[in-house]
């Protein structure tokens, strides 16, 4: 169990430096416009699974420490703002997402915008706290 927590982690923070990297560097490769945003449309799908395991781990932890009588309240506090933030990313995002992919649909940028920017530090945290977890 502990190799595939270790490969989540990993993956989860692959993804969250992917998405940080990109988001930063759009502007330079992307012209604007009403033209496609090709990488993001292949990213989102990593996303998708990355912010859903994130999703998994972080509620899994925060079952571990809620049943844990001897857990410390930093140790409680981190479990619970990780799973409850990586909760509202995952919610945001596939209603964003979801928006997006349906027909007849004005896309709104700036959902991702607060999605791209919150999405690497919320997975981020998760990641970091699973690859622990597993040590």
């Amino acid at each position: 169990m502990s190799i595939l927590m270790r490969l989540a982690a990993v993956y989860l923070l692959l993804v969250a430096v992917a998405v940080a990297v990109n988001f930063i560097i759009t502007p330079w490769y992307h012209p604007g416009g009403d033209t496609p945003y090709e990488v993001w449309e292949v990213l989102n799908w990593f996303m998708a699974v990355a912010v859903a395991v994130a999703l998994v781990g972080s509620y899994a932890e925060k079952r571990g420490v809620d049943s844990d009588t001897s857990a410390d309240v930093k140790n409680w506090l981190g479990a619970n703002a990780v799973f409850f933030s990586v909760a509202a990313i995952f919610i945001v995002f596939f209603w964003n997402w979801f928006s997006d992919l349906a027909p007849n649909h004005e896309p709104d940028g700036q959902f991702w915008v607060v999605i791209d920017t919150l999405m690497p530090l919320a997975i981020g945290a998760a990641g970091c706290r699973m690859w622990r977890t597993a040590g």
